[in-house]
């Protein structure tokens, strides 16, 4: 899906809303004040997206005007969502109420939870979690939504092919995990792969750890011993679900795939464009930092709490020697991490 408002001249309102379905209608759905304002299909034409065959009729560009919603300039929680989805379009800036910033938070685990999104996105006009599961596209769109002065987004992308947007139209934070600690919160999350969890994965990442689920299905993870047994038993070609993801997320295309060595330094180059890089063992420092960029106070940045079973899991997995093989560009990486952090303490 693409999408934009790229003008708010409070009376009159204009953009554009593209569907993912080639055929499928543009539709928005506006709020304000406590109510719907205003539901139907976009009216106007844009050519262009007839001409590249992006969408068969082009009608997909939207006017809001005082005549179609009376009192438009004086609403200040004004609100577009996509008509058929429910997911945010727009919502009107008011800088005395929200952050002047625009955030990106890189996702590097497999969290089913995100203290991030909770605190911070209502301190934002505009705010999107889990941008992975939008797909290419809307996530492209997320790091050129110009007019968009207020804005917080975050997810599990793969971060290199936007790479360029970091280093001055962002401020970017990312949060790496100890390899063995980002495994173990993977395999307690597969451990018991409810809704929850399959609603926090994209298509080809449920597909690659579909397998690894069944590996893990019957097993208590309070039980490290039984989860050792578990994973020395595993076929290589399951365990390949398991090799360095974090390097694989930094410097791939591709869902469930893992990183190689010679990813290593690009990994590195990409880690280096964030402004804020979090070591979720001891991200005291920075989140202190992250929240002097935000303009707040360093309590009002939430702690990502990981759970005692997940630390025990953890601390069991890290003498088998067949995850210090798969995980062992991670580890590479994150070494380079701490030593970095280390340096500027």
């Amino acid at each position: 899906m693409m999408f934009n408002v790229h003008t708010d001249a409070q009376n009159h309102l204009q953009g554009y809303i593209v569907p993912n379905g080639f055929s499928a209608p543009a539709r928005i759905r506006v709020t304000g004040n406590g109510q719907r304002l205003y539901e139907g299909d976009c009216h106007e034409v844009v050519n262009d997206l007839i001409r590249i065959g992006r969408h068969g009729t082009g009608l997909t560009s939207f006017v809001l005007d005082e005549m179609l919603i009376p009192g438009l300039a004086e609403i200040k929680d004004l609100t577009i969502l996509d008509g058929d989805t429910g997911m945010l379009i727009f919502r009107r800036n008011r800088p005395d109420h929200d952050l002047q910033k625009r955030v990106f938070r890189l996702e590097t685990t497999l969290a089913t939870t995100s203290p991030y999104a909770d605190t911070l996105m209502p301190r934002f006009a505009y705010g999107l979690r889990d941008v992975h599961l939008y797909g290419q596209e809307t996530v492209s769109q997320l790091f050129n939504l110009n007019h968009y002065p207020s804005m917080y987004f975050e997810g599990r992308i793969h971060i290199r092919a936007h790479q360029r947007y970091l280093t001055d139209q962002f401020l970017s934070l990312v949060s790496v995990a100890d390899p063995f600690t980002a495994l173990a919160m993977k395999i307690d999350s597969l451990g018991h792969l409810d809704q929850h969890v399959i609603n926090q994965l994209e298509e080809r990442e449920y597909t690659a750890f579909l397998p690894l689920a069944g590996l893990f299905d019957g097993v208590a993870i309070n039980r490290p011993d039984a989860v050792r047994r578990r994973l020395k038993q595993a076929p290589k070609d399951m365990m390949a679900a398991l090799e360095s993801p974090l390097v694989g997320l930094l410097t791939g295309n591709t869902p469930g795939q893992g990183g190689s060595r010679s990813d290593l330094s690009a990994a590195l180059d990409v880690l280096s464009a964030f402004d804020v890089v979090l070591l979720a063992e001891n991200a005291t420092r920075g989140q202190a930092a992250f929240a002097a960029a935000l303009g707040l106070p360093p309590d009002l940045v939430p702690r990502t709490e990981i759970p005692s079973r997940v630390h025990a899991l953890a601390d069991a997995l890290r003498d088998l020697p067949v995850l210090e093989a798969a995980l062992e560009n991670d580890l590479i990486a994150y070494h380079c991490v701490v030593q970095a952090d280390l340096a500027t303490s």
